[in-house]
Protein backbone atom coordinates (compact mmCIF):
# COMPACT_ATOMS: atom_id res chain seq x y z
CA UNK A 1 0.00 0.00 0.00
CA UNK A 2 1.61 3.49 -1.00
CA UNK A 3 2.26 5.97 1.23
CA UNK A 4 -0.56 8.64 -0.90
CA UNK A 5 -3.37 5.70 0.13
CA UNK A 6 -2.19 5.01 3.99
CA UNK A 7 -2.56 8.81 4.04
CA UNK A 8 -5.93 9.58 2.65
CA UNK A 9 -7.24 6.10 4.19
CA UNK A 10 -5.48 8.13 7.70
CA UNK A 11 -7.81 11.08 6.80
CA UNK A 12 -10.64 9.63 6.08
CA UNK A 13 -10.62 7.12 9.03
CA UNK A 14 -9.74 10.36 11.75
CA UNK A 15 -12.75 12.21 9.91
CA UNK A 16 -14.70 10.14 10.60
CA UNK A 17 -13.73 9.10 14.19
CA UNK A 18 -13.76 12.56 15.04
CA UNK A 19 -17.71 12.92 13.42
CA UNK A 20 -18.47 10.44 15.63
CA UNK A 21 -17.70 11.35 18.75
CA UNK A 22 -18.98 14.88 18.03
CA UNK A 23 -22.48 13.34 16.75
CA UNK A 24 -22.59 11.41 20.05
CA UNK A 25 -21.67 14.23 22.39
CA UNK A 26 -24.03 16.62 20.15
CA UNK A 27 -26.59 13.87 20.93
CA UNK A 28 -25.39 13.65 24.59
CA UNK A 29 -25.89 17.55 25.07
CA UNK A 30 -29.05 17.90 23.31
CA UNK A 31 -30.49 15.51 25.53
CA UNK A 32 -29.09 17.31 28.33
CA UNK A 33 -31.12 20.33 26.93
CA UNK A 34 -27.45 22.43 26.54
CA UNK A 35 -26.14 22.09 22.89
CA UNK A 36 -22.41 22.13 22.49
CA UNK A 37 -21.90 22.23 26.16
CA UNK A 38 -18.96 19.14 25.77
CA UNK A 39 -17.02 21.11 23.32
CA UNK A 40 -17.00 24.13 24.73
CA UNK A 41 -16.39 22.84 28.14
CA UNK A 42 -13.62 21.17 27.25
CA UNK A 43 -12.38 24.34 24.87
CA UNK A 44 -12.60 26.36 27.66
CA UNK A 45 -10.69 24.13 30.25
CA UNK A 46 -7.94 24.16 27.31
CA UNK A 47 -7.52 28.35 26.12
CA UNK A 48 -9.23 29.55 29.11
CA UNK A 49 -8.50 27.59 31.86
CA UNK A 50 -11.77 27.29 32.67
CA UNK A 51 -12.00 25.74 36.81
CA UNK A 52 -15.80 25.98 36.92
CA UNK A 53 -18.23 24.69 34.66
CA UNK A 54 -20.83 26.93 36.41
CA UNK A 55 -19.35 29.54 34.54
CA UNK A 56 -18.97 28.01 31.14
CA UNK A 57 -20.09 30.48 28.52
CA UNK A 58 -20.77 28.45 25.16
CA UNK A 59 -19.92 30.49 22.45
CA UNK A 60 -19.05 29.71 18.54
CA UNK A 61 -15.35 30.45 18.75
CA UNK A 62 -14.63 28.21 21.55
CA UNK A 63 -16.41 25.41 20.12
CA UNK A 64 -14.98 26.06 16.56
CA UNK A 65 -10.82 26.03 18.37
CA UNK A 66 -11.62 22.82 20.35
CA UNK A 67 -13.42 21.24 17.27
CA UNK A 68 -10.15 21.92 15.42
CA UNK A 69 -7.92 20.31 18.14
CA UNK A 70 -10.57 17.53 18.28
CA UNK A 71 -10.44 16.63 14.42
CA UNK A 72 -6.30 17.09 14.43
CA UNK A 73 -5.85 15.00 17.28
CA UNK A 74 -8.34 12.15 15.18
CA UNK A 75 -6.47 12.65 12.01
CA UNK A 76 -3.38 11.75 14.01
CA UNK A 77 -4.74 8.69 15.09
CA UNK A 78 -6.50 8.23 11.80
CA UNK A 79 -3.09 7.91 10.15
CA UNK A 80 -1.50 6.20 12.43
CA UNK A 81 -3.94 3.45 12.55
CA UNK A 82 -3.81 3.40 8.56
CA UNK A 83 -0.25 2.94 8.88
CA UNK A 84 -0.38 -0.18 11.15
CA UNK A 85 -3.33 -1.52 9.29
CA UNK A 86 -0.79 -1.10 5.65
CA UNK A 87 1.28 -3.34 7.65
CA UNK A 88 -0.67 -5.87 9.46
CA UNK A 89 -1.38 -6.75 5.39
CA UNK A 90 2.13 -8.40 5.55
CA UNK A 91 2.01 -9.36 9.26
CA UNK A 92 -0.85 -9.92 10.86
CA UNK A 93 1.14 -10.16 14.30
CA UNK A 94 0.57 -6.03 13.62
CA UNK A 95 -2.89 -5.95 14.11
CA UNK A 96 -2.27 -6.68 18.06
CA UNK A 97 -0.61 -3.36 17.61
CA UNK A 98 -3.83 -1.52 16.36
CA UNK A 99 -5.73 -2.91 19.42
CA UNK A 100 -3.20 -1.60 21.91
CA UNK A 101 -3.06 1.69 19.52
CA UNK A 102 -7.14 2.18 20.08
CA UNK A 103 -6.65 1.17 23.97
CA UNK A 104 -3.82 3.37 23.94
CA UNK A 105 -6.50 6.36 22.39
CA UNK A 106 -8.82 5.46 25.25
CA UNK A 107 -6.42 5.79 28.13
CA UNK A 108 -5.19 8.60 26.55
CA UNK A 109 -8.60 10.73 26.72
CA UNK A 110 -9.23 9.93 30.03
CA UNK A 111 -5.48 10.73 31.33
CA UNK A 112 -6.00 14.55 29.46
CA UNK A 113 -9.17 14.90 31.20
CA UNK A 114 -6.96 13.82 34.43
CA UNK A 115 -4.35 16.40 33.44
CA UNK A 116 -7.14 19.51 32.64
CA UNK A 117 -8.95 18.68 35.61
CA UNK A 118 -10.26 15.84 37.83
CA UNK A 119 -13.56 17.94 37.86
CA UNK A 120 -14.50 17.42 34.80
CA UNK A 121 -15.17 13.60 35.24
CA UNK A 122 -18.14 15.21 37.03
CA UNK A 123 -19.01 17.58 34.18
CA UNK A 124 -18.64 14.75 31.79
CA UNK A 125 -19.53 11.64 32.78
CA UNK A 126 -16.86 8.94 32.27
CA UNK A 127 -19.52 6.62 30.47
CA UNK A 128 -20.38 9.23 27.94
CA UNK A 129 -16.57 9.65 27.20
CA UNK A 130 -15.95 5.87 26.86
CA UNK A 131 -19.45 5.55 24.79
CA UNK A 132 -18.31 8.26 22.28
CA UNK A 133 -14.69 6.80 22.05
CA UNK A 134 -16.41 3.30 21.57
CA UNK A 135 -18.98 3.94 18.78
CA UNK A 136 -15.96 5.99 16.46
CA UNK A 137 -13.68 2.91 16.91
CA UNK A 138 -16.04 0.81 15.58
CA UNK A 139 -16.92 3.59 13.17
CA UNK A 140 -13.02 3.89 12.41
CA UNK A 141 -12.16 -0.13 12.55
CA UNK A 142 -15.08 -0.96 10.16
CA UNK A 143 -13.43 1.49 7.44
CA UNK A 144 -10.19 -0.17 8.43
CA UNK A 145 -11.50 -3.99 8.11
CA UNK A 146 -13.54 -2.75 4.90
CA UNK A 147 -10.78 -1.63 3.09
CA UNK A 148 -8.04 -4.15 3.80
CA UNK A 149 -8.12 -8.19 3.12
CA UNK A 150 -8.35 -9.90 6.39
CA UNK A 151 -11.41 -11.29 8.46
CA UNK A 152 -11.86 -10.05 12.67
CA UNK A 153 -11.38 -13.67 13.18
CA UNK A 154 -7.51 -12.91 11.89
CA UNK A 155 -7.59 -9.95 13.82
CA UNK A 156 -8.71 -11.45 16.74
CA UNK A 157 -6.15 -14.86 16.88
CA UNK A 158 -3.37 -12.46 15.44
CA UNK A 159 -1.58 -12.14 18.81
CA UNK A 160 -1.75 -16.03 19.69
Amino acid sequence: MGRDRILYEGILVGLAGAAAVAIWFFLYDLALATPFRTPALLGAVLFEGLRDPAALTITPGIVLKYTVVHGLAFLVFGVAAASLFALSERDRHVLFGVFMLFCCFEVAAFLAMVVLGSWLFDALRPWAVLGGNLVAALMMLGILFRDHHFSLHEALTSGE
